[in-house]
């Protein structure tokens, strides 16, 4: 007995200083985030208010290659490049990548942009499972777009079909996105200025997601932005605010964001053929296979190329940033059905391991500046091991109860410390992210994610409280599963199935599971 409770307590005590060294790290992060936000709001602001000419912006504004992967999406694809057709930029093409479809997806794509066989200048720079057909749109294109070509290829998953596309672009940079998004129209405007501001230095960009459920979609346009009616939905939505907001936009400031959301991100082209592309199993570049080893692959790609563009910039010297906007880009639908949830999350912990094995020699490495001492280090303790630490503090600390070396007062009180402080993280997270700024003498305010009304915030907040209290142990259990996975070498998607864009009612509840082969979008831990 003197033992268990030598044992109980010796874990107490680790509890109590994990949970202290994390409060204290996020409010950080959380006040951070709120300064950085409320100055990017007040600049844009500013340029809306003083009518920069947009044209000399414009003739510096690099031509763009937007990727789209797509693996059975004829429910969602049309509707999708038809809102990248509209974008509000001045030169940029589209280049949509059929990942060995076994749905409709291109039958879909050919007749609504009437789609014919054409040569496409092809250069396999990097590697990827091999084309079946080039196609041309021939329909009347808007002027800002150069072209739209479609890539009919072998199935080898989302990095696999990013690569194809590269491998058939013709911009500086290349965005980087999924089928089953919706881009706002003055995305790419946002997403460039960080590179128009420093080209030199800037090699990757990212934004914030905003999740399409319970909004009003027409025609590839999202035109009335409302809450979802499911709690699972809502649960989503305070959880990708806080993930984005209070996380990411921080990182974001010191230079040491880990994951761009494959929803939507842009990337300069040579940046990323010199580290050799995503990350698939069919990599020939010397550097990827130096840093992730031969035949390496992985379920989280997105963030695995942030990191290795962090570790090739070290490792090289060179004076580059990876940057995060908190602008929401874009839309993307949020599962509903909680197994799908549960599988998508159980996904995300085992790419999240995946990425802190592949490149385990950055963590607490000064050689990787903030990187390999703060970032990493935080995914090994804030996110690897949460789970775990979570998990063993709900069997233990009862225990510790009922043995006689932690008070009944002390249990409560901790409980609801912790539940309180998580409430109060959830509930920053949201101020800041629908924070409305407006400048004197402007008619105009703006704000992240455009949530109106008292009944919304409370909706919000109410979320925030109750995520904690059924929710939060879901996605541990899910993430223990994910261990479980992982080390049982597990390498499925388990993509759940889309409902699509309603005109009525936004994105619909997610049917159940599909066929995998293409991650769907992930904010990340």
């Amino acid at each position: 007995m003197e033992v268990l409770k030598s044992a109980l307590l010796f874990f107490d005590a680790i509890i109590f200083l994990y949970f202290g060294i994390y409060c204290i790290v996020n409010l950080v992060l959380l006040a951070i985030s709120f300064l950085s936000v409320k100055k990017d709001l007040e600049r844009s602001q500013l340029e809306v208010g003083e009518a920069i000419d947009r044209s000399q912006r414009d003739a510096f504004s690099p031509l763009l290659s937007l990727i789209v992967p797509a693996y059975n999406e004829e429910v969602t694809i049309v509707q999708s490049v038809t809102s990248l057709l509209r974008l509000d930029y001045p030169a940029y093409e589209v280049i949509m990548v059929n990942d060995g479809s076994k749905d409709k997806t291109v039958e879909v794509l050919k007749g609504a942009f009437k789609l014919v066989r054409n040569d496409v200048d092809y250069q396999p720079l990097l590697g990827a499972q091999p084309v079946r057909g080039f196609y041309r749109s021939t329909v009347t294109l808007p002027k800002q777009v150069v072209r739209l070509v479609l890539v009919d290829k072998e199935n080898g998953g989302k990095a696999d079909a990013i690569n194809a596309g590269i491998n058939a672009s013709q911009g500086a940079y290349v965005a980087t996105m999924d089928a089953d998004s919706l881009m706002i129209k003055d995305a790419l405007h946002a997403i460039v200025q960080p590179i128009l501001d420093d080209p030199n230095r800037v090699l990757a960009v990212g934004g914030s997601i905003a999740l399409s459920n319970g909004c009003k979609v027409e025609d590839g346009k999202i035109i009335e932005v409302n809450l979802p009616k499911t709690w699972i939905a809502r649960f989503q939505v305070v959880e990708y605010m806080r993930s984005f907001i209070q996380s990411r936009v921080a990182l974001g400031q010191l230079n040491s964001v880990l994951i761009l959301s494959g929803v939507f991100a842009v990337f300069q082209r040579q940046a990323l053929i010199a580290i050799g592309g995503f990350l698939t199993k069919h990599m020939r570049s010397k550097v990827g296979i130096e840093y992730c080893g031969e035949g390496s692959e992985t379920v989280c790609e997105d963030m695995e190329v942030v990191v290795r563009l962090h570790r090739y910039v070290q490792d090289h010297g060179l004076e580059a940033r990876i940057c995060f906007i908190p602008l929401p880009t874009s839309w993307t639908e949020a599962p509903e059905i909680y197994l799908s949830l549960g599988k998508q999350r159980n996904r995300w912990y085992r790419g999240l391991l995946e990425v802190l094995v592949l490149h385990r020699k950055m963590i607490g490495n000064p050689k990787y500046g903030r990187v390999g001492v703060f970032s990493l280090p935080y995914q090994v303790l804030f996110e690897a091991l949460a789970p775990l630490l979570e998990a063993s503090g709900y069997l233990l600390l009862p225990v510790s109860y009922l043995v006689g070396i932690l008070s009944l007062d002390a249990l409560l009180a901790f409980t609801f410390f912790a539940l309180m402080f998580n409430f109060f993280l959830s509930v920053g997270s949201v101020l800041v992210a629908i924070l409305r700024v407006r400048l004197h003498n402007r008619t105009r305010d703006v704000t992240m994610f455009d949530y109106r009304g008292f009944y919304t915030l409370l909706v919000l907040t109410t979320a925030g409280f109750l995520s904690n209290l059924g929710y939060r142990q879901f996605l541990v259990y899910w993430q223990l599963r994910g261990l479980k996975d992982f080390l049982a070498g597990k390498k499925s998607w388990d993509k759940f199935a889309r409902a699509g864009f309603s005109p009525a009612t936004g994105a619909a509840p997610a049917a159940p599971e599909g066929a995998p082969g293409q991650t769907p979008p992930s904010p990340g831990p």
